[in-house]
């Protein structure tokens, strides 16, 4: 996993060359899981990557109060992976994802808003397609299932 001070969000912001809105949330997805997984780091939005323990366990006094490195280390790669995501969005995306606390929770946030979106402007596509006329003549069935 790679760890917050190798994640230079300057660097990731630049490879990111769409913000997403209703017609291009399959490229815009697609592109940011590309980038993330090529750094190791789309687990963060998928779950795959779950957080550390939060406080230390000492044998003798259990769990104490002490922030354990690794979760700090944890919640500074999870907010600068949050701030890159919301550096995609439009201001209408942007109200599905405040209130977030990470990443996760506004990637999902946003599938859930855009993934059907997609799913409805495909359906909507094929249908015109299907029923598409060329001087008259309707082009349906045979040229497209």
């Amino acid at each position: 996993m790679a760890s917050s001070s190798s994640i230079k969000i300057d660097g990731l912001l630049s490879m990111v060359t769409i913000q997403i809105s209703d017609n291009n949330f399959l490229k815009w997805s697609f592109q940011l899981y590309s980038l993330l997984q090529g750094y190791e780091l789309f687990g963060h939005f998928d779950g795959s990557i779950v957080p550390p323990l939060k406080f230390a366990i000492l044998d003798e006094e259990g769990v104490t109060s002490q922030v354990i490195a690794a979760y700090k280390e944890w919640m500074r790669t999870i907010t600068a992976l949050l701030s890159l995501l919301i550096t995609t969005l439009s201001d209408e995306a942007l109200e599905y994802v405040i209130g977030t606390k990470t990443a996760r929770e506004a990637w999902l946030n946003l599938v859930d808003r855009y993934a059907s979106v997609s799913s409805a402007r495909i359906n909507h596509l094929k249908t015109e397609l299907q029923t598409a006329q060329k001087g008259g003549i309707l082009l349906k069935d045979s040229f497209f299932v």
